[in-house]
């Protein structure tokens, strides 16, 4: 029989397996009592005792994030929080598995810049995808099914357009098409800090990376308390926070919008991108490496 409870990674590849070191350190600052598990082809050397289990991927799917759904199809909880490697944990969260009592599953939507979900699929739009980042659910066949479905869909979705898709849009399908309960987690246990969201309340599960920084327990402990400076109603766009401020005039309410912080500034950042990859061309290539990428601008009369 499965534990009762637990946390669940996927890391494919060393650099997300030491990146979800940081985010298990999170959930025991505020899970303590809970086992973590991470299902991963490149076990960390030293993981100080952070990952109750590391259970090992022997096949991997050329999808990375496929492998995702993989894990969490054999889950060894009975109820399981699954967590992105880029996540981190700032608040309280024993209310996620209380869910379970009434649903299967629970995930936060996820509205991209971009609308990139496959045509043809017979699915309405008022049925979003959901991001897999942070997933809460039980173990049951009805659940066992979905995944499975999920993963077949992958391959039809691959047979029709030659590509396989990410994770998100074969389960978006094969949830739709099942009868399991299924509950919308709202954005404060999902909060996409790097792009863009809408809050009102206290944020409990932050889900990015810091653009231009590392994803250290320094950086993110100073994101989520810039984010949660203030819980009042507020939106985050582009490395800025802003909040719903409200004020009485002869007993009438008035709203206005005012900036509250900065999580990040994007432009550095972007610097920081371009500096970083002239570097790494110059270490591998030298100046010839230079004279390559310069051709790929040239315009051809």
């Amino acid at each position: 029989m499965p534990n009762s409870r637990g946390v669940l990674y996927v890391a494919i590849g060393a650099k997300y397996a030491q990146e979800a070191l940081v985010s298990a350190r999170s959930v025991k600052q505020h899970l303590p009592g809970l086992e973590i598990a991470m299902f991963t082809n490149h076990p960390p050397i030293d993981t100080g005792g952070i990952f109750d289990r590391i259970i090992p991927l022997e096949t991997i799917h050329p999808k990375p994030h496929i492998n995702k759904l993989i894990g969490m199809m054999n889950s060894p909880f009975a109820e399981t929080l699954f967590l992105d490697t880029d996540t981190f944990v700032c608040g309280g969260l024993s209310e996620l598995f209380e869910l379970l009592d009434n649903f299967d599953m629970a995930m936060a939507h996820d509205r991209g810049y971009y609308e990139t979900f496959p045509d043809n699929t017979g699915l309405p739009d008022v049925f979003p995808e959901f991001n897999q980042g942070v997933v809460v659910f039980r173990q049951s066949p009805q659940l066992k099914e979905v995944f499975e479905q999920a993963l077949q869909w992958t391959e039809t979705l691959e047979a029709r357009t030659g590509v396989y898709s990410h994770d998100q849009p074969p389960l978006r399908i094969a949830i739709y098409l099942s009868e399991i309960r299924f509950a919308v987690l709202t954005q404060e246990f999902n909060c996409r800090f790097h792009s863009f969201g809408y809050l009102n309340g206290m944020v409990k599960i932050l889900h990015g990376r810091i653009p231009g920084q590392l994803n250290t327990e320094l950086n993110m402990s100073v994101i989520a308390s810039k984010i949660n400076k203030e819980t009042i109603p507020r939106v985050f766009v582009g490395g800025e926070v802003y909040v719903l401020g409200r004020k009485q005039f002869f007993s009438k309410s008035y709203n206005f919008s005012k900036r509250l912080t900065t999580l990040f500034h994007p432009t550095l950042a972007f610097y920081k991108t371009i500096f970083n990859r002239v570097r790494f061309i110059y270490a591998e290539q030298g100046l010839n490496g230079f004279s390559g990428l310069l051709h790929k601008f040239k315009k051809i009369p």
